[in-house]
């Protein structure tokens, strides 16, 4: 049973899983890439992050990843997971966060899939961390492979990755998050790069994910129309700063912020939103 808390009017709401606590981010020059960044996502919701290019969105989650650049630091804040302040760990400390505590679903598959190795040896190596037992680690690349409509055969796993289509090789980046099951997954514009058509399968994946396995989604896009279609509540990002967060269909329906309105009348004039 997930934890509860108090929320801020006083009222029972599941504890959250990650709380992102007044982050500000800095160059070496001093300038706040981030500025008092304040949000948290609970356990099992899909929270979107809306912002255009270069308002901070990848610095925020190079932040809770712990991989930001040597050319920034966290100024201040916290970034708490199950309750730790990342901030204060070791890179050799994060190691044990990521996968099983935190995943990360890029724009760009291809990079992030080895392109030497063939897709047996990288989603097996995940599977042993589950079990030494081979046969459970068939049932489980089987069965994650089959939930994101990719064969299990031996022709499908020999492929490298460079012989998949774009959107198969995020269905099968999606299913070695499956074979992981990890407690947050960051999805970094994960359908920015895709027609219409597989953009809406990964959408429907990714919440199918969420159904099944309870796992919160830490969605980030520019696409007004995905979040409508996928996030249960949303933060707008602009110039570092988060100006607004709300229920998703309420941000759409009743935006507050200049910067929201601005965005939600694009949407709808260029009938992206409807």
């Amino acid at each position: 049973m997930a934890q509860v808390e108090k929320n801020s009017q006083g009222v029972l709401a599941p504890k959250p899983i990650l709380q992102v606590k007044k982050l500000t981010i800095r160059d070496t020059a001093g300038n706040a890439i981030l500025a008092d960044v304040t949000f948290d996502v609970a356990a099992g919701e899909i929270f979107g992050v809306l912002g255009e290019s270069s308002v901070g969105k990848t610095t925020l989650a190079k932040s809770i990843l712990g991989i930001l650049p040597e050319s920034l630091f966290a100024d201040r804040g916290e970034i708490r997971f199950n309750g730790r302040n990342l901030l204060h760990l070791s890179e050799r400390q994060m190691e044990s966060v990521w996968g099983r505590g935190i995943s990360y679903l890029p724009q760009n598959a291809g990079a992030a899939l080895n392109p030497v190795f063939k897709l047996r040896t990288q989603i097996y190596d995940l599977a042993r961390f589950h079990s030494k037992q081979k046969a459970i680690q068939r049932e489980l690349v089987s069965s994650a492979l089959k939930r994101v409509y990719l064969s299990d055969d031996e022709t499908f796993l020999n492929k490298y990755p460079f012989q998949l289509s774009g959107g198969q090789q995020q269905r099968f980046l999606m299913a070695e998050l499956l074979v992981v099951q990890p407690r947050l997954l960051i999805a970094d514009e994960p359908t920015s790069a895709l027609d219409a058509s597989v953009q809406r399968e990964i959408v429907d994946l990714l919440t199918s994910i969420r159904d099944s396995f309870g796992v919160s989604i830490l969605f980030i896009t520019h696409d007004l129309a995905i979040l409508k279609e996928i996030a249960d509540r949303s933060c707008v990002l602009y110039d570092g700063k988060i100006v607004e967060i709300q229920k998703t269909e309420e941000l759409i329906e009743n935006p507050q912020h200049v910067y929201t309105k601005k965005l939600v009348h694009l949407s709808k004039r260029l009938s992206i939103l409807t």
